[in-house]
This record gives C-alpha cells, structure tokens and sequence, in this order.
C-alpha cells in the first residue's frame, strides 16, 4: 500500500492494535482484511466489527464506534496521540524501494534491522545445553521455542515471535557468568512492542482462565513446560503501551502477575495493575525462599496461583513493607514473596 510516497505493510501497521486470523494468508491483492475486533479503548465488545483497507489507508468499524476514517485518525483514537504523531508510527512500517527504512538509533547514526540479523545456528554446543539442564529445560522445550546457539558470541539464542509466528527479535543469553551484560538483544527492534510467548498461548485457555505475566523468556519457557500453557513474558520490568494493548485484545478472563520477589518485581506489577484497569488482576506470592518463578515447582506453581491476592490487598503488604518499587526487598524483613 502506498502511503505518503512510500510503501506501508497494513498488516505490520495494525499488528499492534488487532488480532489477524492465525491462518491468514498475506501478500494477496485482497483490498480490505478479514473482520477483526476493534481496537477502539471505548468500544467495549468481542465481536468483530472492525475492517481495514489494504489498498488505501482507510478502515471502518461497521459498529460505528467512530473509528471509522483514515489510519491516522484511528491510531490516534486508540493511542491518544495527535494525527502528526500517528503518522509517524505509521511510516515506522514503511519500504523505500524495497529496502527496510532506517531507524535512528542515536544522533548520527542510523541501523536497518535486515532478516541476516535474525539468523541462528540451531545446533547447540555442550556448553548451551549444560546450562539449559541446569535451568531445567527439556529437549522437548528446546525445540518447541527453537533455541539455538550464537557461535561469535558464545551466547543462547531464543528467537521472540509475533502472533502470526514471524520471528521478530533475537534474545542472546549469556550462559557463562563473566558475560555482561546477561542479555543482548538484536538492535533496531523495540522489545516492548513484543509479548514472548504470544504465538504459543490458546485464546480459548485466555478467554476461560487468564493470563499470566512473567518478566523473562526462561520464566514463560518454564512455565509452559510445567502446563501453564498462557504465560507470557513481558521482557523487562515494566509493561508497555503497545504490550498492554495485545492483552487486552485477547480478551483475558484475569490477568495474573508472576514478577521477581524484589523493587524491580514491585515495578513491574505496578505497571500492570496501571495498564489493565480493566481486568482482573491477581499478584503471586511465592514460598518462603523463593524469589523467582523459574525456582517453583510445578505443585508450587499451582498452589500459589490459587493463592493469588487482589491488586487491593497487593498495594496493602506493599505499603505495609515501605519499601520503593526501586529497592530489593530485604528478606530478613517482612517480605511480599
């Protein structure tokens, strides 16, 4: 599609705000997508009324929310942004003769995200899979989330995809501890526009239980592994905009937040609770001496699920502790683990 002189993709433009159909098939000369539910934050419904314009950039909510109009019209609506705002994130998805557009990086330089930087060795050494079964991880894990291995940086690679499978960042994992920092990640490519994990969740477990939210790409692969098949991980320590957008597309029965026992895991849940007012939301304590998912058992799991508290009983404990969302909490104290 041609927008201001360049050629947008529709789909990469929308991917944020709308749920395609898995199956759907792009690239076609189709001139308007299947219908989706829309994005609008004040229309309030699961059905789907929402269409978007392939060829032109116009889309149209047959529910007449007041959506309806031109992309930077609707992107605007739902990111409360002005039109001059929206069209920039717009051209952010935007080809000049076929060649990905730069991004800026920093004053005076520029990068261009090309598929080689998404490239990997599936083959994982010793070293790797040593420190995957110290972690845990089963060979069936192993393949399901094609990990895979960067022979120049001696680090584990987890390949972060989109709802519709695409592999869209790379997560390099240090496996040996005089690595820093822990994590690299592939430049040019904003990590908080992705959920780890979203590919792989059932929107009808979503729908009919939840979702639980987890920082990193170990935690989620953990918790899938032991059935907890709706975890995603939010890949830092605090939701996005565009992240909190995604969840709420898919519609959770309850969101639960599964973040480290510390102030960095105080921060996170914060986030949520600040982004999601909509939905549910439940906090996960943890036994004593654990601080982090990834050391529970799945039975611990489980317990500790059930034993979620409500975000009013969270900022309560928390408020209780007097301790910032910056500070680790001190486990000789009172702890909120």
């Amino acid at each position: 599609m041609r927008y201001q002189g360049r050629h947008v993709d529709p789909f990469a433009v929308w991917a944020d705000f709308v749920e395609f159909p898995q199956n759907l098939k792009q690239g076609s000369d189709d001139e308007f997508s299947p219908l989706v539910v829309c994005p609008n934050p004040d229309h309030h419904t699961d059905k789907k009324h929402f269409q978007i314009n392939l060829q032109k950039p116009l889309v149209h909510c047959f529910a007449g929310c007041g959506i309806s109009g031109t992309y930077e019209h609707a992107i605007g609506m739902i990111e409360g942004i002005k039109p001059r705002e929206a069209r920039k994130r717009i051209l952010k998805h935007s080809r000049v003769g076929g060649v990905a557009k730069k991004r800026k990086r920093n004053a005076g330089t520029t990068e261009i995200v090309s598929p080689d930087a998404l490239l990997y060795d599936r083959y994982i050494p010793p070293a790797g899979m040593e420190y995957l079964q110290s972690r845990g991880i089963s060979p069936t894990s192993i393949n399901k989330w094609e990990l895979g291995w960067d022979a120049d940086e001696l680090r584990l690679v987890i390949p972060v995809k989109d709802a519709r499978n695409r592999t869209r960042l790379l997560i390099r994992r240090a496996v040996r501890d005089r690595d820093q920092p822990k994590y690299l990640y592939t430049e040019g490519v904003e990590r908080n526009g992705l959920l780890f994990g979203t590919g792989q969740i059932d929107l009808g477990m979503v729908r009919s239980f939840g979702i639980i939210l987890v920082e990193g790409s170990i935690d989620a692969i953990m918790q899938h592994q032991d059935g907890f098949t709706t975890t995603l991980a939010i890949l830092g320590s605090k939701l996005s905009e565009i992240q909190a957008r995604q969840i709420m597309n898919m519609r959770p029965f309850k969101v639960y937040t599964m973040f480290d026992a510390d102030g960095a895991g105080i921060s996170a849940t914060n986030s949520v609770i600040s982004k999601l007012q909509r939905v549910p939301i439940s906090v996960v304590r943890y036994p004593k001496g654990v601080t982090d998912p990834a050391e529970m058992t799945r039975d611990q799991r489980e317990r500790q699920i059930g034993r979620a508290i409500s975000r009013r009983e969270f900022h309560r404990i928390v408020s209780s502790l007097g301790v910032r969302s910056t500070t680790p909490i001190r486990r000789e104290r009172k702890s909120f683990g």
